[in-house]
């Protein structure tokens, strides 16, 4: 409001009201502190009527109260922005606002005390001036009459908008007093080790539509248990030694995922200082020019409104045939031409039982995220087409058995419902099969009808009284997707036991067995015997990685690794898995051609720069490690920031698996490795091994499964009397402790040289811990 004018204030006024919505979407009484300021003249009424009210110059306070406090007994709303524009309009047409003369208008704060667990409250402010008081007034009058010509000239001439917020900065807040979290922040030493307790407050700067009072539904975007959720989980995720580094990082989350286009942000530390009560800091930022921020309308008609990209999530399953080359082809098909359809993003892959019609075969559903330049129903025509190449008949038996399943879950923020096309769909609260895969890629993701985030939906359903939990959901990798069969292809689950990986080197300098199996039929045999005593897979590497080892050439490289793959491949058929252990693009090519399953890369595509290309292409498994420098150079590059590898080899393999995803890998076909025993020290190698769960217990590594190597490596040593240290071979128990302690940490594959005392002891720990 300009400061110009006058101000009549009625301040914190406590009602009850009909506002928001609870589990089952209906509206709830819930208690509101209701303030409001209207522009005024008291001179002017002073010197028309002295001790007296001019209406034409101010307004009675007490009259405004016991107007709001029978409007707010008697209406219902589901958000707090409709409310405030309700109670708004109301005040300019039935308290005397509209008489005076001024344009200053109304403001409207509404508070919900107690409204989030961990925020002493939670509001929004608007301001309207005297001319949008007239178009609000306008909108609600041809809502309730229809339009009439008189009318005609003071309504916007735009579509209704589907979130409440034009994404510019305003005289309207979003406003969130005192967000509670718990995390490490401090410089000095006892602040590194116990969490301290922050409070939080966030006021955002923008643009209310008006025109949102039609729609009145729950924001996406500027959702205030979204925003509190995402900002809680971030800032108790940390642990930076400043509230600068802290805030700042508030901030930019609150520009770029939120798109808020201007934010106040206060951090308060209490146990900061000893004679005060509080330090804090605070900081006011505007979204940088990241370019502007596509709104998100109604459909008009067939056409999409403002904007040529949309953000698309969809669901897909197969339970007939080939189920994984199904799925993949059903992706590759839509995402064919990338100037239309563009991958951004795969979820895990789960086998599930059939729900609805339960006598079928089990499916493999994941989920997926695209980007597109189609209609809604231009894509729904495309899935269809790819749905029939891959076999679909859509005369059978509705939700039976189906070699493809192609469902639009998500389009944007849209709302839609035609003959032939419902979104969002309809029956994702209902689906674990859905819900648990959008969780992989969009977690905070609000679904636009139901008021809550997909994890949000997914917690809701686990919990539900009578829920089925009996058969889980089964994370899954699928594997010899290379073969053109339509036989299925066998699948991984993780969740049940660990596998265990042989270690074949063809090479002469390895540090355990160099030399042993350059010959041909020598590794050959060595691979069967690993397989007789029980491996699940063979990684065959033809480049040394031991520390110092010399680089061979990518000739040489190949001439020692492909001839064994295929001579191993004729000799076992497809019984057992071939990994290539190699960071080189060419050789990773020829030999899954020559019929290996999946490519181990030990510097995690970051060596060879056309590895990630070939990864995407090749549609295979594919394993990445943490590692710096290369075998000369990386026993030299061992020190950490605080000595914490852990968070070092978090924070690097994540980029890795972004660059991967980017590129069109598909998450479910990515593992990660540690890097036990590269550029880390001993004490390093065992600090990783007891804190190996942290790597994917949650964030953006979560659900990843793990390869760990720690299979006869110089760290062992430490246990071992000095006779025994030099001898690799000697470290076979100690690399059984190291196998033990990694099944605990939850590794799924162990890469060992011993194949047939690590099987025994790789069971036994299964049953400790996986059971």
């Amino acid at each position: 409001m300009d400061a110009g004018y006058d101000r009549i204030i009625l301040q914190n006024l406590r009602v009850d009201c009909l506002v928001g919505v609870d589990a089952w979407e209906r509206p709830k009484h819930q208690p509101l502190i209701i303030s409001v300021i209207v522009a005024s003249d008291v001179k002017g009424s002073v010197s028309s009527v002295g001790d007296g009210l001019s209406s034409q110059h101010t307004v009675s306070y007490g009259d405004i109260q016991t107007r709001i406090r029978e409007f707010a007994a008697v209406h219902s709303y589901r958000t707090l922005e409709a409310l405030a524009m309700a109670i708004a309009h109301h005040c300019f047409t039935q308290c005397g606002v509209r008489s005076l003369n001024n344009e200053g208008g109304v403001s409207v704060y509404i508070e919900k005390p107690k409204a989030l667990l961990h925020a002493q409250s939670v509001g929004i402010e608007i301001t309207r001036t005297r001319q949008e008081l007239e178009e609000l007034d306008a909108l609600l009058t041809a809502k309730d009459n229809g339009p009439s010509q008189s009318l005609a000239s003071k309504i916007p001439k735009s579509p209704l908008p589907l979130e409440p917020y034009d994404l510019q900065i305003g005289a309207d807040k979003i406003i969130i007093r005192q967000l509670a979290c718990s995390t490490i922040i401090g410089i000095n030493p006892w602040e590194r080790v116990q969490k301290q307790r922050l409070f939080i407050d966030i006021t955002v700067h923008l643009h209310l539509v008006s025109s949102f009072i039609l729609v009145d539904k729950i924001p996406n975007v500027f959702n205030f248990r979204t925003m509190v959720k995402a900002i809680a989980e971030y800032v108790e995720s940390t642990s930076f030694k400043t509230l600068e580094m802290l805030i700042e990082n508030i901030a930019g989350i609150l520009g770029r995922e939120f798109h808020a286009p201007k934010v106040w942000v206060r951090i308060s530390k209490p146990s900061a200082v000893i004679y005060a009560d509080t330090a804090a800091v605070e900081i006011t930022r505007t979204r940088d020019s990241a370019g502007p921020i596509r709104k998100k309308v109604r459909l008009d008609g067939d056409g999409v409104s403002d904007a040529d990209l949309h953000t698309v999530f969809i669901g897909i399953g197969s339970n007939l045939g080939n189920r994984a080359k199904n799925i993949s082809f059903g992706i590759q098909e839509l995402c064919k031409d990338s100037s239309v359809n563009r991958l951004l993003d795969t979820s895990f892959l789960y086998e599930t039982k059939p729900m609805y019609v339960t006598e079928q075969p089990n499916f493999l559903n994941a989920a997926f995220k695209i980007e597109t330049k189609l209609t809604p129903s231009a894509l729904l025509t495309h899935i269809k087409d790819i749905e029939a190449a891959a076999g679909r008949n859509f005369g059978e038996i509705r939700n039976g058995p189906r070699p493809l399943d192609m469902d639009i879950l998500f389009y944007d923020s849209l709302e839609l419902k035609t003959p032939t096309l419902e979104i969002p769909h309809k029956l994702i609260h209902e689906r674990e099969f859905v819900l648990r895969p959008l969780c992989d890629i969009a977690p905070t993701f609000p679904h636009p009808t139901r008021f809550r985030t997909c994890s949000h939906l997914l917690g809701i359903l686990l919990n539900t009284e009578g829920y089925d939990t009996s058969m889980p959901m089964l994370q899954v990798t699928p594997f010899h997707t290379r073969l053109t069969s339509s036989k299925d292809s066998p699948v991984w689950t993780w969740s049940t036991r660990t596998r265990v990986m042989g270690i074949l080197n063809v090479t002469p300098d390895s540090f355990s067995d160099g030399g042993e199996f350059t010959d041909l039929e020598r590794a050959v045999a060595a691979a069967k015997a690993m397989i007789s005593a029980g491996a699940h897979v063979i990684d065959i590497g033809g480049q040394s990685t031991r520390p110092g080892a010399d680089m061979v050439t990518e000739e040489v490289e190949c001439a020692r690794v492909v001839p064994v793959v295929e001579a191993l491949r004729r000799e076992i058929g497809e019984g057992v898995l071939i990994s290539v252990d190699t960071f080189r693009a060419a050789v990773a090519k020829k030999a899954i051609l020559a019929g290996a399953d999946f490519i181990n890369d030990v510097t995690g595509a970051a060596f060879d720069p056309n590895m990630v290309t070939v990864m995407a292409e090749l549609n295979v498994p594919v394993c990445i490690m943490h590692m710096r420098g290369d075998p000369k150079t990386m026993q030299s590059l061992t020190t950490y920031e605080n000595n914490d590898v852990t968070s070092e080899v978090r924070t690097v393999l994540t980029a890795h698996v972004s660059k991967l995803i980017h590129a069109g890998v598909y998450r479910w076909n990515i593992i990660l490795d540690p890097g036990i025993g590269f550029a880390k020290t001993g004490d390093q190698n065992f600090k990783l091994l007891r804190e190996l769960h942290a790597i994917t217990a949650k964030g953006a590594l979560a659900r990843f499964p793990l390869l760990v190597g720690p299979s006869r490596k110089g760290f062992l040593k430490a246990g071992l009397d000095e006779k025994r240290q030099a001898d690799p071979k000697e470290r076979v128990w100690a690399t059984a402790a190291a196998c033990c302690a990694a099944v605990m940490g939850g590794a799924g594959i162990l890469r060992v040289h011993d194949v047939k005392e690590m099987v025994d002891v790789i069971a036994t720990s299964d049953i400790l811990y996986r059971r």
